[in-house]
């Protein structure tokens, strides 16, 4: 297999390292640059017994304050999740070039390709107003793909 140019690898995995970074401490900003909505506040359900015996149900949308709550919307623990996988990303490819290993990394491009592809189709499916985001994952998705493939000898 031919020797590549390690820059590459490197501004990628630096690049995954950041975003996931990023999202870990800016959870709030990762949402609109991600392409999502903030979730909706949690609804607060109270149920009150009166003397009769009967119960009433009611429901609040202010609920209780969340550390992650904002006047717009609520950070889910899943902007997390997507941010440690931005991380493990970039720490491999940051490993596996540093380590040598060239068939590893056009592997894991092609791999990590797969996560633009689907991230584009739940923007797609979810991001309102901000549903044309999904165009940056499949473009993100086609850039590493044909990288994957140059490297590979496929193109």
């Amino acid at each position: 297999m031919a020797t590549f140019s390690p820059l590459p690898t490197y501004l990628i995995g630096t690049l995954c390292l950041t975003l996931g970074v990023n999202g870990l401490f800016r959870p709030e900003a990762e949402y609109p640059r991600f392409g999502l909505p903030l979730e909706p506040p949690p609804a607060l359900t109270t149920t009150t017994t009166t003397r009769s015996g009967t119960s009433n149900r009611s429901t609040s949308l202010s609920g209780p304050p969340s550390p992650t709550a904002t006047s717009t919307g609520t950070v889910s623990p899943l902007i997390y999740l997507k941010s440690i996988r931005e991380i493990t990303y970039g720490l491999a490819l940051l490993a596996l070039q540093y380590q040598g290993e060239e068939r590893a990394i056009t592997t894991l491009a092609a791999v990590i390709s797969l996560a633009g592809l689907g991230d584009g189709f739940v923007v797609w499916a979810f991001g309102g107003e901000r549903r044309g985001t999904a165009l940056n994952h499949w473009g993100t998705f086609v850039g590493l793909l044909g990288w994957a493939a140059w490297r590979g000898g496929f193109v």
